[in-house]
């Protein structure tokens, strides 16, 4: 039976009404056509790399989320304050008693190493886990966009956490008296960025493999974690033990970061292992071989992965 007193839906159609018992208003609904700038579809991967950096940093969120990144950057920075700290401060201090960039390149390695486990699987795992990748794929976004978005913005940030500190004590020691003379500081400035630029290439490209293996960040950390150290530990067990060839090293991937980082900066590394037996094109070979492949690695996996749209 009808009442009296309902609303009658026929009246919608001439815009708002009031209903005098509640106070509700009923507005008619519809569509509106998009009339700011448009972009291409390319576009979308610089947004993509701009929110997963900000996610990934924890900027705009809460202050756990900003723990990590946080440890990171000390880790890669602290050594770097208190490097310069000790130069300003000391009286006749050589040159030779100041740590150097390739020496530096052993905290730079554990921040990443520290950032690739626990903070960069934030920019893949959550997405699959809640859903949102199915989101993302039915915009302009298509699956390599979408990888190469994500990649864009760990690597990015990995690549501040590398850099970032040895430009910084470049800066310092020339500002204090202690740097290179200023015909030698182009060619110190692309050795910083050939190094940084290759440590980050392998741990961001690493984590991202990993990472799309699985939906969940502790999961991630743990397998990252050990993908950097077993492969090195059992690498190094059978050349000692059982003479395996010298270039099964290039799987410490720690260790081939880190040398070939102190033969750009032309330093001798401290590490006695096999991989400093190797030439550094072979160095220098393996990692670019095992990023490239671990970014491949990743692409696969999301043309695989089943998304709902």
């Amino acid at each position: 039976m009808a009442r009296a007193d309902m609303f009658d839906p026929t009246t919608a159609a001439a815009g708002p009404a009031t209903m005098s018992d509640s106070g509700a208003q009923l507005f008619d609904l519809g569509y509106r056509s998009y009339d700011g700038e448009r972009h291409r579809p390319a576009r979308a991967i610089a947004t993509l790399a701009t929110f997963t950096a900000r996610r990934v940093l924890g900027m705009g969120r809460g202050a756990r989320h900003k723990v990590l990144p946080s440890l990171a950057l000390v880790i890669a920075f602290l050594p770097a304050l208190l490097s310069v700290a000790f130069a300003v401060l000391t009286d006749d201090l050589l040159e030779e008693d100041l740590i150097s960039y390739g020496e530096y390149t052993f905290f730079i390695g554990a921040a990443l190493a520290l950032f690739a486990a626990l903070v960069a699987p934030e920019a893949l795992c959550p997405d699959r886990r809640s859903g949102l990748l199915g989101l993302y794929l039915a915009g302009p976004l298509d699956r390599t966009r979408y990888v190469a978005g994500k990649a864009a913005a760990v690597y990015g940030v990995m690549l501040l956490i590398a850099v970032g500190p040895l430009l910084f004590m470049l800066l310092a020691f020339v500002l204090s008296g202690y740097g290179p003379a200023t015909s030698e500081i182009p060619e110190l400035l692309l050795r910083i960025l050939a190094s940084g630029g290759s440590t980050a290439l392998l741990y961001a490209s690493l984590s991202l493999a990993v990472s799309s293996f699985t939906t969940r960040r502790a999961a991630a950390a743990v397998a990252t974690i050990l993908l950097l150290y077993v492969p090195m530990a059992i690498a190094r067990s059978a050349i000692e033990s059982a003479d395996a060839p010298t270039e099964l090293d290039l799987v410490s991937f720690p260790f081939v970061a880190s040398e070939l980082s102190v033969r750009i900066f032309g330093e001798t590394s401290e590490d006695s292992g096999p991989i400093s037996e190797l030439a550094t094109a072979a160095i220098a070979g393996g990692l670019l071989t095992a990023s490239a492949a671990a970014l491949l690695l990743c692409w696969l996996r999301y043309r695989r992965i089943e998304a709902f749209r």
